[in-house]
């Protein structure tokens, strides 16, 4: 009896253990958040090995094709860092024959007026980023609201509700709760990457602020309240997203914020693209340029120690389990094949007696 009990101890105590950790439901959310810097360290693995000089040099041939400046600047320090063998002399002529003064100057004066025409990120951060991210900008965005309403003419209603969500956070106007430099810088960016194309379908549709235009004049001289006229649940989203975009913009720049912007397709990406912002830093860029959204975003998360401490114990549990059972039935196939076989005995019989045998 204590011999079975020994036998089937390890199993007692692994089934315990398994119930005990079943019973505070770590499988309800078996992934976990990474810190900062453990998601920093996996995205650099993920970088590295995804990045062969094979991958970068036809990545640079795509760049030099499109004269992107920005993603070949970006492969060619990538190469660099990480001591891939790469050919860039064609990257490098590309680069050189758009940065000439007069193609800036001219590019230049083309992304002030249109910042969809934008060439390159250095140009967008000193031709575009300091008037439309500014109060000025914002104003400029409700003047062209206002003309096209007094004209009969459509109203964008999201890009004059982002500015004045902007004027509100910048303090231009007085709303409770006070202000918000991230908030500012969010919408001042939600309103660029609109124009540049960097906004994504779903995130359009996600990002309607119907503005009440009856009201904008008591906001603008402060004596309604910003909620007035827009409405309140959209409002709260815009700032969430535009604080999360803020975060974005001060961990890398408000430039490369615009490009990361076309990752956004929800309220929850945005949240998930600032994390990684913050822990990558300048390196988010290639990091989505390399891995892509999909395998950026996985990287976020890990699985906890709880809930794969369960699925170990429940993994041996049913080892341990098949191991027994197995051990069974094997005994039961030897016991029938080493049966001894038993041989029925025969009758004796006694020989016929030798006189008779004689007399015949």
């Amino acid at each position: 009896m204590i011999l079975r009990l020994l036998r089937v101890l390890p199993l007692i105590v692994t089934v315990t253990a398994t119930v005990w950790a079943l019973s505070t439901n770590p499988l309800a959310r078996p992934f976990v958040d990474r810190t900062a810097n453990d998601l920093r360290i996996a995205l650099e693995r993920k970088v590295s090995r995804a990045a062969t000089s094979d991958w970068i040099e036809g990545a640079l041939a795509d760049a030099v094709t499109t004269r992107d400046v920005d993603r070949a600047r970006m492969l060619m320090d990538l190469s660099a860092d990480l001591k891939r063998p790469v050919d860039t002399r064609s990257a490098e002529a590309m680069i050189d024959a758009r940065s000439g003064w007069i193609t800036m100057a001219a590019d230049c004066a083309a992304c002030m007026a249109d910042v969809s025409t934008c060439p390159t990120l250095t140009q967008v951060a000193a031709c575009a980023v300091p008037f439309e991210m500014s109060p000025l900008g914002d104003l400029n965005a409700l003047r062209r609201a206002g003309v096209a309403w007094v004209g009969d003419r459509p109203v964008d209603e999201l890009d004059a509700g982002l500015a004045l969500v902007g004027l509100a956070a910048t303090g231009a106007i007085v709303v409770s709760g006070g202000s918000s430099v991230t908030i500012k810088a969010g919408t001042g960016l939600l309103r660029l990457a609109r124009r540049m194309g960097s906004v994504t379908p779903d995130l359009a549709r996600m990002l309607r602020l119907p503005v009440r235009w009856s009201r904008v004049d008591e906001v603008m001289t402060g004596v309604a309240r910003l909620e007035d006229a827009i409405d309140a649940p959209a409002l709260a989203r815009i700032q969430s997203l535009a604080g999360d975009l803020g975060r974005v913009a001060t961990a890398t720049s408000p430039a490369e914020a615009l490009r990361l912007a076309r990752f956004v397709d929800t309220p929850e990406d945005a949240a998930k693209l600032a994390r990684v912002a913050e822990a990558a830093g300048p390196r988010t860029t290639r990091s989505f340029a390399v891995l892509g959204k999909t395998r950026v975003f996985r990287a976020t998360v890990r699985l906890g120690r709880m809930a794969a401490g369960t699925l170990l114990l429940i993994w041996l549990t049913a080892a341990q389990i098949a191991v027994i059972i197995g051990t069974r039935l094997s005994g039961i196939v030897l016991r029938g094949l080493l049966r001894p076989v038993i041989v029925a005995p025969t009758r004796w019989t006694e020989p016929p007696a030798q006189g008779n045998a004689e007399s015949h």
